[in-house]
C-alpha cells in the first residue's frame, strides 16, 4: 500500500506542478490586459516608458538636469504598494522608504526595470505583473500570482562608480 501510494505521488506530482505553472501563466496574461486597459483609459497624457513587461508612468518630473537613475546606482526611494487587480489598484500593503541599489539583484524585477530612467525628485507608478514581482510566492499581504502598483518618489540618486 505504501509504494503504490508513493507511485501514485510521483506521477502525480509533475502534473500538479504543470497545472499550477499554466494557471500562473494565464492568470500574468490576464494581468497584462488588466495593466494595459487601466494605462489606457487612465493616464494617456503622462509619460509612458516600459521595459519588458513593466510600466513607469511619470506623475511628477523631477527639475531638469536632475540625475537620472542607472544600473548599479543606489537612490533613496518612497513608495506605497498596491495589490493590482483587473479594476485597477485595490489594497495597499505597503508603505516605506529605503535606500535600495538597482541593479545589483537585490530588489524585485519591477523595481529593476522601472527604474532605470528616473529623474531625482520624479514621482511615478510602477506597474507590472506577477511575472515581475513576487511571482508564485505569497508574501505579506500579497498573495500569489499578484500584479502590483507601486507609488513611488525617487528622493535622491548616489551614483556609484
Amino acid at each position: 500500500m505504501q509504494k503504490a501510494r508513493s507511485i501514485f505521488l510521483l506521477i502525480l506530482a509533475p502534473i500538479l506542478v504543470m497545472s499550477c505553472q499554466t494557471l500562473a501563466r494565464e492568470a500574468n496574461v490576464n494581468q497584462d490586459k488588466w495593466i494595459g486597459d487601466y494605462i489606457e483609459n487612465n493616464f494617456s497624457e503622462n509619460e509612458i516608458f516600459r521595459d519588458g513587461g513593466v510600466t513607469r508612468i511619470v506623475l511628477s518630473e523631477g527639475p531638469q538636469g536632475a540625475p537620472v537613475v542607472e544600473k548599479g546606482d543606489s537612490v533613496y526611494i518612497f513608495y506605497a504598494g498596491y495589490i493590482f487587480a483587473q479594476n485597477g489598484p485595490t489594497t495597499q500593503f505597503v508603505l516605506d522608504s529605503a535606500m535600495v541599489r538597482v541593479g545589483h539583484g537585490d530588489l524585485i524585477k519591477g523595481f529593476e526595470l522601472g527604474l532605470p530612467g528616473a529623474l531625482q525628485g520624479e514621482e511615478a507608478m510602477i506597474i507590472f505583473s506577477a511575472d515581475d514581482g513576487y511571482g508564485t510566492t505569497q508574501l505579506g499581504l500579497v498573495p500569489e500570482n499578484t500584479a502590483l502598483l507601486f507609488d513611488v518618489g525617487v528622493a535622491s540618486v548616489k551614483k556609484e562608480k
